[in-house]
């Protein structure tokens, strides 16, 4: 299972994660979290929340900024806003995992979503995954998110773009059993 409804395999399965892009003046944590245990582990920091700083009083276009070159929008960098961009984890077989996305806003909580639409606030949608299993192995998943599920905006001020945090998800299998294989090493690898 690898969708909005958890993360679960048959085997234990190795995943390389890569931060592509955000949008948005919260900063974030993306992570995995154990549902069976509740143990959260951080894998994408932002370190500020936008390469550059920019203005919270533009109202939003409402669109998705994804693709967009615009220099507006709190844009987040691989390098700049996440330095360490690059992560891999290890799923165990048989326990039930989701993905995580904790913001603040001006250092103070601004909310936690989740890729599991169960345990979002009003069952919302708050991540959506661009390929399933097939593509995990053969390219990768694209995991867009929409922070806006949070404490901090009212519902009729959501823009539900999902551009806030873009991660890429799998894309290259490593085998824990090779002997020649360095599983703890991420520097060279890509999703």
């Amino acid at each position: 299972m690898f969708d909005n409804q958890g993360i679960k395999f048959d085997e234990d399965t190795i995943i390389d994660f890569q931060f592509i892009k955000s949008h948005g003046a919260y900063q974030s944590t993306f992570g995995v979290i154990n549902l069976d245990t509740g143990e959260k582990t951080p894998l994408l920091v932002e370190v500020k929340s936008a390469d550059t700083e920019d203005t919270i009083y533009r109202e939003s276009n409402y669109q998705d900024d994804f693709e967009s070159d615009q220099v507006s929008d709190f844009i987040g960098t691989a390098g700049d806003t996440v330095p360490e961009f690059l992560n891999s984890f290890t799923f165990i077989a048989g326990n039930r995992y989701a993905f995580y996305l904790e913001s603040t806003f001006n250092n103070q909580p601004a909310g936690i979503v989740y890729s599991t639409n169960l345990d979002n606030l009003g069952q919302n949608k708050q991540a959506q995954f661009a390929g399933g299993l097939t593509e995990l192995a053969n390219g990768g998943v694209m995991l867009r998110w929409d922070d806006t599920g949070s404490m901090l905006v009212r519902e009729n001020l959501q823009d539900v773009d999902f551009d806030d945090f873009i991660v890429g998800v799998g894309g290259e299998i490593k085998c824990p059993y090779d002997e020649d294989s360095d599983v703890n090493s991420d520097s060279s690898s890509t999703p």
